[in-house]
This record gives structure tokens, sequence and C-alpha cells, in this order.
């Protein structure tokens, strides 16, 4: 469960519970298996602040059992690969472990002794996993209305969606204020987008600061803090000039005075042309009234970029470096995924961006602002 956690929020910044001490602390992690074939290689690998994977050491179970030693430096999260067959990620900080692991009938399951903090990890997993297991089953009907050309149940699906979403963000940060200070918390940014929860970060980092501050988990997060406050709602929206279609470079200033939609998209993504219309039909109704769209695209082929306009039929600017997310936009405004949108106000402040300007979400919001 917590390999799949760790799995889906690697684009994301982690950060460390316990002492921000420098002194190595040895430690020791004992796993012991039952049952099974238990022949094979087991890998103590580090999963660093920047995500990268670092192996420790590695060995083999000597009578069901193998014992790693480790310095380590700070709280950091660990993997453990267990005869290629699973993975176990704990938290380790000033304490030795016990992993056992019962794998008589192929259902490998795992206890793990002396890390509190990975027993939070796997509290908010649990959380995590029935949450994913409810939109699965909504994306399923979504595809079927989709297929049927339902556009009744599509909305309503969306609004579904959009609803169990804000439950389990309000439930999930519920939790995360009431434990204590621990690297599991910051784990869990990917559900709960530093972008889109610049606030309830901006708590948790002022809590965390006086024990944390020189721990490089923390480090990481701060800096990823602070350049996403530089695109968070309430910003000035940073200047992007890119060349459209025919070469010409565009500004996004030159949009002063209108309400204008910042839309990061891709002729390969999916969900970006099937929201197409969507902004398609609320351009249509509202650019009278001073809505603009200001997309830019993440392809690198300007063949697809420039098919791609002319099968949604875009009137609108498009522009492009062709970069992929290398694109100086993409970075610039912390884009990790497609489609990914930003409303500006006539002065240039973003008021709105990403699920709130989705679907029927982004009619709500123009009727909003234009009434």
């Amino acid at each position: 469960m917590v390999k799949n956690l760790i799995k889906y929020l690697f684009i994301l910044v982690i950060y460390s519970c316990g002492s921000n001490d420098s002194a190595k602390n040895e430690l020791n992690i004992s796993i012991q298996i039952e049952g099974g074939d238990n022949s094979g290689e087991v890998r103590l690998q580090k999963v660093n602040s920047d995500y990268s994977i670092e192996l420790i050491q590695s060995g083999n179970f000597i009578e069901n059992t193998i014992e790693f030693d480790v310095y380590n430096e700070e709280s950091a999260l660990y993997r453990i690969d267990i005869l290629g067959k699973r993975s176990v990620d704990v938290i380790l900080n000033d304490t030795d472990i016990t992993i056992r692991i019962d794998d008589s009938n192929s259902t490998f399951t795992t206890n793990i002794i002396g890390s509190p903090d990975t027993d939070i990890l796997n509290v908010i997993g649990d959380k995590i996993s029935s949450y994913r297991s409810e939109i699965r089953e909504l994306n399923m009907l979504f595809i079927d209305a989709n297929n049927e050309k339902d556009i009744q149940k599509i909305n309503s699906i969306r609004e579904e969606v959009s609803f169990k979403r804000n439950q389990f963000e309000l439930s999930l940060k519920d939790y995360l204020n009431d434990v204590e200070n621990t690297l599991a918390v910051l784990i869990t940014a990917g559900y709960l987008p530093i972008s889109e929860n610049i606030s309830f970060w901006e708590k948790i980092y002022q809590r965390y600061l006086p024990e944390f501050k020189s721990n490089s988990y923390f480090i990481k997060f701060e800096s990823d803090l602070i350049k996403l406050k530089a695109v968070s709602v309430g910003s000035i929206a940073p200047e992007i000039i890119l060349n459209d279609t025919t070469g010409n470079p565009v500004s996004l200033s030159s949009y002063r005075g209108k309400y204008v939609l910042l839309d990061f998209w891709a002729a390969w993504c999916r969900p970006c042309r099937e929201e197409n219309p969507n902004i398609l039909k609320n351009y249509e109704m509202f650019k009278d009234r001073g809505f603009e769209v200001f997309q830019v695209s993440l392809d690198r082929s300007r063949k697809d970029w420039v098919r791609g306009i002319k099968k949604d039929k875009l009137p609108w600017i498009n522009v492009s470096d062709l970069r992929y997310y290398q694109s100086e936009a993409a970075q610039l405004y912390n884009i990790n995924k497609i489609p990914s949108a930003f409303l500006l106000d006539p002065d240039g402040q973003i008021i709105a961006k990403d699920t709130q300007l989705r679907g029927v979400n982004l009619y709500n919001k123009l009727q909003e602002v234009f009434n």
C-alpha cells in the first residue's frame, strides 16, 4: 500500500520528522520472514530529498533473517525491496526497527516495529487507497457516459468527483493537523498539492521550521513552497512570451484588461483534448464580455500541435516552444501535469486555478466574475 503511495507521489516534496541534528546515528534494521520462498536479494535503498533512489546495502536471508546497520544522518525515507516481490517503505528516525513478514499463504503481510512515523504513513496510505478506489469506480462510469455521449450524466459524475475530492481533502487535512511532526505528512503533498493548498502548507511550514530547518527534505519542501507561492491564487501571473503557430512572439501581459484563461495543454494529451470543447463553449459564451484564452502547448512536434488546434477548432492564441515539460513556461508555472489552468483577472492576478476551472466549474467561475 505504502509502495503505491510513494510511487504516485514522487513528483512531490518530502520532509521529515525528528531531530535536525547533524550527528550520524547507527541504526539496525532487522527483517524476519516466515513462509514462502525466501531465496533472492534484499535491497535497502534510500529515497533522497531530490527523489532519487540510492542503493545503501544488499544481502540475502540467512535462516529467515537479514539485518542492515545504517548510519542515518537525519530522519529519512527508505525503501526495502524484498526478493523482487514487494517493496516496504519505512521512515527511519533515531531508533532500531524490526520488520516481520508473513508470506506463508503468499499474502506478504508486514508488521513494522519501532517506527511510529511509518505507522502514520500506513494510515495515510489507507485513506488514499480508499479514495482512489472510489474515484476509479467513477472513472469507469465516466467512460461509459462519455461513450454514450450522455452530457447530463457526464456533468453529474464530474460534480460527484469534485465533491469526493473536497471531502477527501478536508478529512486528510484534519488528520495531518492532528498528528505530531513527521516525515509522513509531506509525502501526502501529491494528494494535497502545494499549489492548490498554499495556506495549509504554509502553516505546516511554520510548524516544522524550528525543528527541521536543517533537514534536507524540509529544505527541498521550503524551496518548492517558495516557487509555488509565485503562481498561487492571489499572485500576479509571471510573464510568458512564446511564439505562436506562425512564429511570432506573443506575451501573456498583452491581454491585460481582460479575464484570461491560461491553459497548459498538448495535442497528445487526451484529457486536454476532452476539455477543449468545454473551454470552447465557455469562450463563445463569454468572449464578448472580456474573456480570452491563452493556451500554452507542451507538444514537441509543431505538426502535431497545429493539427490538434485545427481538429479541435481552437480560435484563440496558442503558443509553444515545443519543449514538452521542459518548456520555459511550464518550468515557470511548475507544471508537472496537464491539463493545468489559471484564471487571471484584468490586472493579471491569479484568481482561480486547476480543478476550479474544469468542466462545469469553469462556467460557474466565469458566471461569478462577470455577474
